[in-house]
């Protein structure tokens, strides 16, 4: 998920805690016997007899309660969610965010027609549409869905929901695409096209330019724009929605269960300075930077949870939407904290100020399970206590659906900051650098895998034998690269990038270059420190590698604007299907940041393409195997290890595991409204 991604994605990795917490309740004191009291003698009359002293009853002791210890402290505050974690959202339009910070936030913010149905990342259910129908054949070859738009949702901000609205959406988002957003998700199937722009001219010349856009002919541009609207049409009195899609598309409604099909309302839109639904207008609205999006800090969704403020670098706080047709959520309130150290996140966790915490890597698990009463099986549901004294609850194995890989630029902007010199002569790298296929793949073998899913992942991983997941249609049997510092240096020595006077090639002088990766996240600090180390071994120093840590914001724009030569990069699905992987990674997103070469996309987009329309599944995987070694022996990146995940809690928190918070292709803070707090001490 994650142009910048999910940035897992994905959804990700965990950090540091150090300390173990007892918190038992004091045994209570026995309440001692009261002592029979005296028993005065009778006065007796003259006449009478005296009658026997009738014996005094003894009290009975008071009872003892039992002494409570496995007790844990309750919640502090049941109506408040508080989360601490690293990186900030980029932007909170939903049209344009593509990354997991910024995702979390959104999803409990807005709503489209479907989403999630519980942990599944298959399964789906109608959320803002009565149901989900079934797509009916077209005379083009293509399919149509009609949807009919529930009555009486409300906006936060007070509007009612029409069937317009919805349309209004997928207007914005199909034509808002451009190598940034999200939007190609959407285009494909609609249209068979990544960028809207290619509606205009359909070479892809004007892909990612708007200032090239708008100086096409006016009536390219209104037409370009009709055929976005003529595909997704409204009828508001009958409350429904239809679209036209140029082929069938099996992952549909999976992709349209993500936030970037939010629905929105079109006069809030247009009322903040966003586009208006003119097809005249259009391409003032595409191309836009993040830090100039008018919908950039601001929301209006229909979701359980509104904005309350959002302090870029610090914090974002939700706040129960009172008008939520499906009631108003048991928690009241979101506080989703960014704080860069660790050992910060860790003392907020221990003092209970923290509910959740998102930790560095996997390197932390060993601390995080001193802290563990409860281990659950997310699989059966049940639970065992390993630890009386403990405070956590801890869920695993967990489906991961993001991997952490290394993209190596082919064509880095000549702006960039990042390449020293700017030359081959030992004190940089030329911008042409990893166009030299052998230099990838010197780079690909000298990388120590071995020694991250030992020192990093804590064994706890799997080598990805190719650019999709385990699993899924090809993957089995594909080649992969292994340490070996001997073939490293003979595809060094292999290299025809050469000196400038051309005597002297990159094994002869060496090079300087700085790899980025995003601030606090220290598994892909190791990960770049490996790399680093590898290299400057395999050369006797001449090889250097410094990374460099950025802020993540700072991280993902230099990113986009393809200035870093070596990016750490993160991808979490936005769909459960092979297809996500080789389009973000050959095609687009990723495709586009590390400037794949035009060589290598003409060699894998007839395969994409055939994979993604083959409904036979055995003739799919044979498609999807045969890319595979293509793009193992292109090496473009350097593909990393998948980790087998889980997640910690506390106690006291119930409602994640099962439920949609436990969906991979959920961000932090999870479906919120699905969550509650146990008060009672236990």
């Amino acid at each position: 998920m994650f142009r910048s991604k999910h940035l897992l994605l994905v959804v990700s990795l965990l950090a540091v805690l150090s300390m173990v917490i007892s918190a038992c309740a004091p045994a209570a004191t026995p309440t001692p016997a009261p002592a029979a009291p005296a028993t005065a003698a009778p006065v007796a009359k003259p006449t009478d007899v005296p009658a026997a002293p009738k014996p005094t009853d003894v009290p009975k002791p008071t009872d003892v309660p039992a002494p409570a210890v496995n007790a844990y402290p309750p919640a502090k505050d049941l109506e408040t969610y508080t989360v601490q974690t690293f990186g900030d959202p980029s932007e909170l339009d939903p049209a344009y965010n593509y990354e997991t910070a910024g995702g979390g936030m959104l999803f409990n913010i807005y709503e489209g027609l479907t989403t999630f149905d519980g942990k599944d990342p298959a399964k789906f259910k109608a959320q803002l549409a009565e149901a989900i129908p079934d797509p009916t054949p077209t005379d083009d070859g293509g399919v149509q869905y009609v949807w009919t738009i529930k009555k009486g949702v409300k906006f936060h901000e007070g509007q009612e929901l029409t069937a317009e609205d919805v349309a209004f959406s997928f207007w914005r988002v199909l034509l808002k695409t451009d190598p940034n957003t999200p939007g190609f998700l959407m285009t494909e199937p609609f249209f068979k096209v990544f960028d809207a722009a290619e509606l205009v001219d359909p070479s892809g010349a004007l892909d990612g330019d708007p200032d090239a856009l708008k100086a096409a002919k006016a009536a390219d541009l209104e037409k370009a724009c009709q055929t976005v609207k003529d595909a997704v049409t409204f009828d508001n009195a009958a409350g429904t929605v239809t679209m036209k899609l140029a082929q069938p598309w099996g992952p549909f409604v999976a992709t349209i269960s993500q936030r970037w099909a939010s629905v929105t309302s079109k006069e809030w839109v247009a009322a903040n300075g966003e586009w208006d639904g003119d097809c005249k207008t259009w391409q003032n609205f595409y191309g836009i930077a993040s830090e100039s999006l008018a919908l950039r800090a601001i929301t209006n969704g229909t979701g359980p949870y509104k904005l309350d403020h959002w302090t870029p670098g610090e914090e974002y706080v939700l706040t129960a939407f009172e008008g939520y047709r499906d009631g108003v959520p048991t928690i009241k309130r979101v506080v989703v904290k960014n704080v860069g150290e660790f050992g910060t996140r860790f003392a907020s966790l221990q003092a209970f100020d923290a509910d959740r915490i998102t930790p560095g890597s996997p390197a932390d698990w060993a601390q995080l399970d001193t802290l563990v009463r409860e281990e659950c099986n997310p699989d059966t549901g049940e639970c065992k206590e390993v630890n009386p004294a403990g405070t956590l609850r801890v869920i695993k194995p967990l489906l991961s659906l993001s991997r952490t890989d290394i993209g190596l630029n082919q064509a880095i902007e000549e702006t960039s900051p990042f390449v020293g010199s700017g030359k081959l002569d030992g004190e940089g790298i030329p911008l042409n650098f990893f166009s030299d296929v052998h230099i990838r793949r010197a780079f690909n073998y000298c990388f120590d895998y071995e020694t991250y899913i030992k020192d990093v992942q804590f064994g706890e991983a799997i080598r990805s034998l190719a650019l999709t997941l385990p699993g899924q249609l090809g993957y089995d049997g594909s080649a992969l690269y292994e340490y070996d510092l001997a073939k490293c240096e003979e595809e060094f020595k292999a290299a025809e990038l050469k000196t400038e006077d051309g005597t002297q090639g990159v094994w002869d002088v060496g090079f300087y270059v700085q790899l980025g990766y995003n601030t606090g996240n220290t598994a892909r600090q190791t990960m770049a420190e490996i790399l680093a180390s590898s290299l400057s071994d395999v050369s006797d120093g001449k090889f250097i590698v410094n990374p460099v840590a950025l802020p993540w914001p700072t991280y993902l724009r230099v990113v986009r604007v393809k200035q870093i030569p070596i990016g750490v990069a993160g991808w979490q699905e936005d769909i459960h299907d092979p297809h996500n992987w080789y389009v973000p990674y050959s095609l687009t997103t990723y495709g586009s940041r590390f400037t794949i070469s035009q060589e290598l996309i003409d060699k894998y987009t007839p395969l994409i393409s055939s994979g993604a329309t083959e409904t036979d599944q055995t003739k799919r995987a044979a498609i999807y195997s045969e890319l595979n070694q293509l793009i193992h022996d292109d090496a473009p990146y350097i593909i990393m290890s998948v980790l087998i995940n889980r997640s910690y809690e506390q106690l006291y928190m119930k409602g994640w595991m099962g439920g949609t918070s436990q969906n991979p292709l959920v961000s932090m803070p999870g479906a919120v409204n699905e969550l509650s707090k146990d008060n009672v001490v236990k």
